[in-house]
């Protein structure tokens, strides 16, 4: 006979401290945390750094924890009846949506646990991410200044990740930058070599924190295995970028109401749903090709998160399209973020009028932003090439800092009032 103790103490079971929060002011920190999330997660694989994927893990447990809070504040306020409870749909789902992605990124920055050498793979093509992460080491400026002063975003076009100071990794935004602390930093390439100047690295581009870091398993000198590499790029950027867009492009329907955004979303998801398939069948081929084929299940991990990604924001949307309306608490809510989302048309005396994408990155018009999607003629445009020319007339939705909004809106639309 089993014996059951009813006594027994449990040492991993926690109490949860309840600290009450504005629905307003958690679904803020939601969105805030998973902007968080999204660069901590991909610079865990990017390097290879256990302790950038325990810190990942730590905000998904918070995310939960603000789930939790967010259904118990509707509870309690929820009073109004059916119409009430209606336009509280949408908050609902965007709770559920964001614990959904939180999960998903905190499963991509756990694969370091398992492929321990997956950035191996993510190193095979950094230059042609839209915005790759990299390091860079203080020798000058920036030294005495706490990272959230420094407002890297708003003057420098990039963000500031996470510091490493000697064996410890600093995730804090009051934390002090000192001489010798090295920074990983996310955004377009231009910007980062600005970046590197001004901060006296002048070193190469590298993403090895260990010395004695071992070369790449993948001989890139094999034809067969350069060909297979540069169909899994294509389609592993693709995945990845698209599942991130789709997190700001469903927050933006949402905000905006826009059913054109709501739709594009959606259409992205069937997108993704192709692009897995196809990526799995050539990473399954690859494997033939490789050493030790279990290397790649990181790979396969990480592709399958990005479309529990798609679903969940996809989820976001499909509130868009059933008629909901974007509840005033979520858009206060989204407003008082760091970054906030801002569409703009483009006036005939825009400074963006005739300029190509390349040319934009120039800091006097760039502001801080990043261009997410633009609608022309009726269609929407989400990937842009360096070449790429804004015209008169464009809607164009950026997302950027809070405290360059509206210089950046002045560049778009100069005559507007704002």
């Amino acid at each position: 006979m089993i014996k059951i103790h009813k006594n027994k103490t449990h040492s991993k079971r926690k109490n949860f401290q309840y600290k009450p929060l504005s629905i307003k002011d958690i679904l803020k920190e939601m969105k805030e945390n998973i902007d968080t999330m999204i660069d901590l997660a991909y610079t865990a694989i990017k390097f290879g750094i256990k302790e950038i994927a325990d810190e990942t893990s730590k905000i998904e447990k918070r995310i939960h924890e603000l789930t939790f809070l967010l259904n118990l504040q509707i509870i309690q306020t929820q009073v109004g009846g059916f119409k009430e409870a209606k336009s509280l749909e949408p908050i609902v789902v965007m709770g559920y949506s964001i614990d959904k992605i939180s999960d998903a990124l905190a499963d991509i920055a756990r694969v370091v646990y398992i492929n321990s050498d997956i950035s191996d793979f993510t190193h095979l093509f950094w230059e042609e991410v839209p915005e790759p992460i990299v390091k860079i080491t203080v020798f000058r400026e920036f030294i005495g200044l706490k990272r959230q002063d420094a407002h890297f975003r708003s003057k420098h076009g990039v963000d500031l990740i996470a510091i490493k100071r000697g064996d410890n990794w600093l995730f804090q935004k009051n934390e002090m930058i000192q001489k010798g602390d090295i920074l990983i930093i996310k955004g377009e390439l231009e910007p980062i070599k600005a970046l590197k100047s001004l901060a006296g690295d002048l070193g190469k581009i590298s993403f090895k924190f260990d010395k004695n870091q071992e070369e790449s398993e993948f001989d890139l000198t094999n034809p067969k295995i350069y060909e297979e590499i540069q169909a899994l790029k294509k389609d592993y950027i693709l995945i990845t970028d698209i599942s991130e867009t789709m997190i700001e492009l469903a927050l933006a329907a949402l905000f905006f109401k826009s059913y054109d955004l709501a739709d594009d979303v959606l259409e992205m998801e069937a997108l993704m749903d192709g692009l897995n398939i196809i990526f799995e069948k050539d990473l399954l081929d690859f494997a033939h090709l490789v050493e030790n084929p279990r290397s790649l299940t990181g790979i396969m991990r990480i592709v399958f998160s990005c479309e529990l990604i798609a679903d969940a924001a996809a989820h976001i949307a499909e509130n868009i399209l059933k008629g909901f309306e974007p509840h005033p608490i979520f858009q206060k809510a989204i407003k008082e973020t760091s970054e906030i989302v801002v569409r703009e048309t483009m006036s005939k005396d825009s400074f963006f009028k005739n300029k190509t994408y390349k040319e934009l990155q120039n800091q006097k018009y760039k502001r801080g932003f990043h261009i997410i999607a633009l609608k022309r003629n009726e269609k929407w445009i989400y990937s842009f090439k360096s070449d790429f020319v804004f015209e008169e007339g464009d809607l164009i939705i950026g997302l950027g800092p809070k405290e360059t909004v509206d210089q950046w809106r002045k560049c778009v639309h100069p005559e507007s009032n704002l």
